[in-house]
């Protein structure tokens, strides 16, 4: 498991569930995320989620649970989680 206690956390909301983005500030393009404007991040954070886990509204809190596993898996300098 990745220790993420200095990782940088946007949290942002898709049809009701709340999710973290949880960035390494070490990473490569973690300067990059810091001069975006906040409001494209969360709408890329949105768009992802929808895309690659479908609308989490519908899921139960296990099926939300195994995909966010699914999506992490490999990551190193960023990973989604629920908040």
């Amino acid at each position: 498991m990745i220790n993420t206690d200095n990782w940088a956390s946007y949290p942002f909301e898709v049809n009701g569930v709340q999710f973290l983005s949880l960035l390494n500030k070490e990473g490569s393009f973690y300067p990059q995320i810091e001069r975006m404007p906040a409001e494209i991040f969360t709408a890329q954070n949105c768009q992802m989620v929808m895309e690659l886990i479908g609308n989490p509204s519908l899921m139960t809190r296990e099926e939300l649970t195994n995909e966010i596993d699914r999506v992490n898996d490999g990551a190193t300098q960023a990973i989604l989680a629920l908040a």
